[in-house]
């Protein structure tokens, strides 16, 4: 009988030992659920775009932008090269909103260092800027009602 009770508690540790766990224990008293969901968190998608717009009766004068996209932030360079004209040249800091971007380009014009409020809508392969007019009281180049965006940019490959 002794026997009979080793080799029983023997074979009882043994399948103890090579069972898998379960997901739900249950006892007289207590039922236990495991909970196995993992939850994973995704980063937003860091993205670098190029855009370029050629104007000019031969393409002579450039504008270039180059977009660090990070979530809901827009940072980029931003630079105006007219040919035989002062460039303006700088960085825009910014706020996306789906396709909607709106920020402060902070540049450089003739050594003078300003600041320009910019709206840019994503449009496929386009980048679409709304245009300025200028007030009359302080000559600067301002949103009014009638500002649409009609500015387009061509998608371009990214330079280092």
């Amino acid at each position: 009988m002794k026997r009979l009770m080793i080799l029983f508690a023997g074979t009882l540790s043994m399948a103890a030992c090579t069972s898998q766990p379960e997901k739900t224990t249950e006892s007289s008293d207590t039922t236990v659920n495991v909970n196995t969901d993992v939850k994973v968190t995704e980063e937003p998608m860091v993205e670098t775009l190029c855009f370029q717009k050629l104007a000019g009766t031969a393409n002579q004068d450039t504008t270039s932008l180059k977009l660090t996209l990070d979530g809901d932030n827009v940072t980029g360079d931003f630079g105006h090269y007219p040919k035989e004209k002062d460039r303006r040249v700088g960085r825009i800091n910014a706020t996306r909103d789906g396709d909607l971007i709106k920020g402060t380009w902070v540049y450089m014009q003739e050594g003078t260092n300003d600041t320009l409020q910019v709206e840019f809508k994503l449009s496929g392969d386009k980048l679409v800027q709304k245009n300025y007019t200028i007030d009359p009281k302080t000559g600067r180049e301002v949103f009014s009602d009638a500002s649409v965006f009609n500015i387009e940019f061509d998608k371009v490959d990214c330079k280092n």
